[in-house]
């Protein structure tokens, strides 16, 4: 407009319009703000990269993690039950066990129909000629093949679990794991692998921080593992989708790929490049995204886990409030303990302002609790001269009748508790109410909640790792198993234990294995024969089989055959065995002759003993001897030549 028709229009309203100075767009350059990205950004920077939203948002879970009563001990009660005793690697075949033979023959067996199945080996000679039915000698051979094997299977694995975290142990990885899939519904852990693709180590990812992108519409071929026998594995093609993640924390933004996911993806935009030279070609300062391991609790409905309390969420907020509303009675009360009453008068006219203010700032807090509100009386003909005949009464009148006695809602937060802990199933016992618990009731919850709840989420975990992890890892002679907390009485199971092993029904190395989960420890292994068999047996010296003998066995006979008798030690046992048959044969005969020997020098002793017992008797004694007898004695040669 111009400016002489506005000076005219402002004469015309008798108005002063001030002169505005004004900016063209764009014509200035505006700074750079240098706030923070806060969590509203942060989702904002979430919705740019296509991840799709949670159904629960995950920062505000974990605010609640922090203000409920009821939600961390049951999530601590998961983490210490079913994470925080460690695990053992047990082997897929024992190789003392009685079937262990047979078993390795099936393995043999099913890896040679296996090889003479497979198309691209069918025409080799080798494998048209080969028996698939293993020999003895060939099983024996294999079986000390699998246990040198094995050996350096379980060394590999304890060194790997032993330093795949680097700031942390694997119990403490899992533990910090559990809390968020239990609190979020959702676990993550990076997986790093070496210049050779094997898996080396594990990182913590923050629940909280992760968000899933949709899965990617591409079909993928990859190596998937299949396991064919007790002792070995199968490779097959498999054409899958995969999924990629985003992490945002603070103003970093990084993405990753699914655990197995052989692509080339870029962490800094999630594009997929046939190599990693052409992500580097692209951006020389990016690099290869890296594998997340995804835990959680299955949700029907979204692509992520939902914590297994969030049906009660309305409960824990519940709580949250009455517990907020208890405390701000302490702050905010309004009834005092005490009132001073005046009757025959009336207030001055400084009394109301005085209550108004003692009401609003002299009665809350606790420093305040027991404050008395003063009231002041005139009397009722008011002040003009004129005496006072009426009888002025003052007295104090308590007013705790009117006052909160306990807390509000006790009832309510008694029961919203219950309904957390029952979303978890857990006993009140384990999330630290022991009110109304004995022994049998102690036992009877811990069991449950051992037998429902811990050991099924165990596996489910156990089972990630065995067909993932060391299954990736090439693993094929042991499993990984999560140990269990010792909820039974070891006195009571010594004792049964023991009775069992003495009415022959368990064996040594038996009996070992089930103290050894009585006491959640891994015993030594003994190789000795005698723990394969009830020691009754042992103790009697008999064979452990046709080929084996117990280290104690009882003297031998001419037929091989061990007898009952005195214990000889090992060394004895193993010289007896390497005598030659025909010297058998001849110390057979020179025992027999001594064992004339000594009976006939048996008879001589006792008769010579009794002679010498008639000799001694005394002479009064009258002795009955024939004549033919007597005659004999007094003959040349007679009495045996005396």
């Amino acid at each position: 407009m111009d400016p002489k028709a506005i000076d005219s229009a402002a004469a015309e309203l008798g108005k002063v319009v001030p002169l505005v100075k004004a900016h063209l767009v764009g014509r200035e350059r505006v700074a750079d703000s240098n706030v923070v990205a806060g969590v509203d950004d942060a989702e904002r920077v979430f919705m740019g990269t296509g991840a799709i939203a949670p159904p629960y948002d995950p920062d505000t879970l974990c605010a609640l993690l922090e203000n409920s009563n009821s939600l961390r001990q049951n999530i601590d009660a998961y983490v210490t039950n079913i994470d925080a005793f460690g695990h053992r690697f047990e082997p897929i075949i024992d190789l003392d066990a009685g079937d262990a033979d047979q078993r390795v023959a099936n393995a043999i067996y099913i890896e040679r129909l296996k090889l003479k199945e497979d198309p691209r080996r069918r025409d080799e000679p080798a494998v048209r000629v080969l028996d698939p039915l293993p020999t003895p000698e060939e099983v024996a051979a294999k079986k000390r093949e699998v246990a040198d094997l094995m050996r350096m299977e379980k060394s590999r694995i304890e060194n790997f679990f032993e330093y795949c975290c680097v700031d942390s142990s694997f119990v403490t990885l899992r533990r910090r794991t559990r809390l968020d899939i239990e609190l979020l519904g959702n676990g993550y852990w990076e997986v790093l692998r070496n210049g050779a693709g094997e898996l080396v180590q594990f990182v913590y990812v923050p629940g909280f921080t992760v968000r899933l992108l949709p899965l990617d519409p591409e079909l993928v071929e990859i190596d998937h593992k299949v396991k064919i026998s007790d002792l070995s594995f199968d490779t097959v093609k498999v054409r899958c989708r995969f999924r990629r993640y985003v992490q945002v924390f603070e103003v970093e933004t990084v993405f990753f790929k699914e655990f197995g996911d052989p692509r080339v993806l870029s962490r800094k935009n999630g594009r997929v490049f046939p190599n990693v030279e052409a992500l580097f070609a692209a951006d020389p300062n990016d690099g290869p995204a890296t594998e997340l391991l995804h835990f959680k609790v299955m949700s029907p409905r979204s692509a992520y886990g939902v914590p297994r309390w969030v049906g009660n969420l309305l409960a824990v907020l519940g709580s949250r409030q009455a517990e907020e509303i208890n405390f701000l009675y302490f702050e905010n009360k309004s009834v005092p303990p005490l009132a001073i009453l005046v009757s025959g008068g009336r207030l001055s006219a400084q009394s109301i302002p005085r209550i108004e203010d003692f009401i609003e700032n002299h009665i809350r807090g606790k420093r305040n609790f027991h404050k008395i509100l003063i009231l002041e009386a005139e009397p009722a003909g008011g002040s003009g001269g004129i005496e006072h005949s009426g009888r002025l009464k003052i007295e104090l009148r308590p007013l705790t009748s009117a006052q909160q006695n306990d807390a509000l809602f006790q009832n309510y937060d008694e029961r919203n508790i219950d309904k957390v802990g029952q979303s978890f199933r857990l006993p009140r016992m384990l999330r630290g109410d022991i009110r109304d618990f004995n022994r049998s009731t102690a036992d009877a919850a811990l069991h449950f909640a051992e037998s429902q709840v811990f050991e099924p989420e165990r596996q489910e975990f156990d089972f990630i790792v065995n067909r993932k992890i060391l299954a990736d890892m090439g693993i094929r002679f042991w499993r990984f198993t999560s140990k269990s907390p010792v909820n039974r009485d070891p006195a009571t199971m010594a004792e049964i234990i023991r009775n069992l092993v003495n009415a022959n029904v368990l064996t040594p190395e038996e009996a070992r294995q089930l103290a050894g989960e009585v006491f959640n420890r891994e015993f030594k292994k003994i190789s000795a024969p005698w723990v394969k068999q009830p020691v009754p047996l042992t103790l009697a010296g008999v064979p452990i089989g046709p080929e084996e003998q117990s280290p104690l066995v009882g003297p031998e006979l001419p037929s091989g055959k061990p007898a009952p008798g005195p214990l000889v030690p090992p060394e004895a046992t193993k010289r007896r065995r390497q005598v030659p048959v025909q010297d058998l044969a001849a110390e057979a005969q020179r025992l027999i002759r001594l064992r004339d020997a000594l009976r006939e020098a048996e008879a001589r002793a006792g008769d010579r003993s009794f002679r010498e017992t008639k000799a001694a008797e005394p002479e009064t004694e009258v002795v009955q001897v024939p004549a033919e007898e007597l005659r004999s004695w007094f003959s040349p040669g007679g009495a045996d030549g005396r």
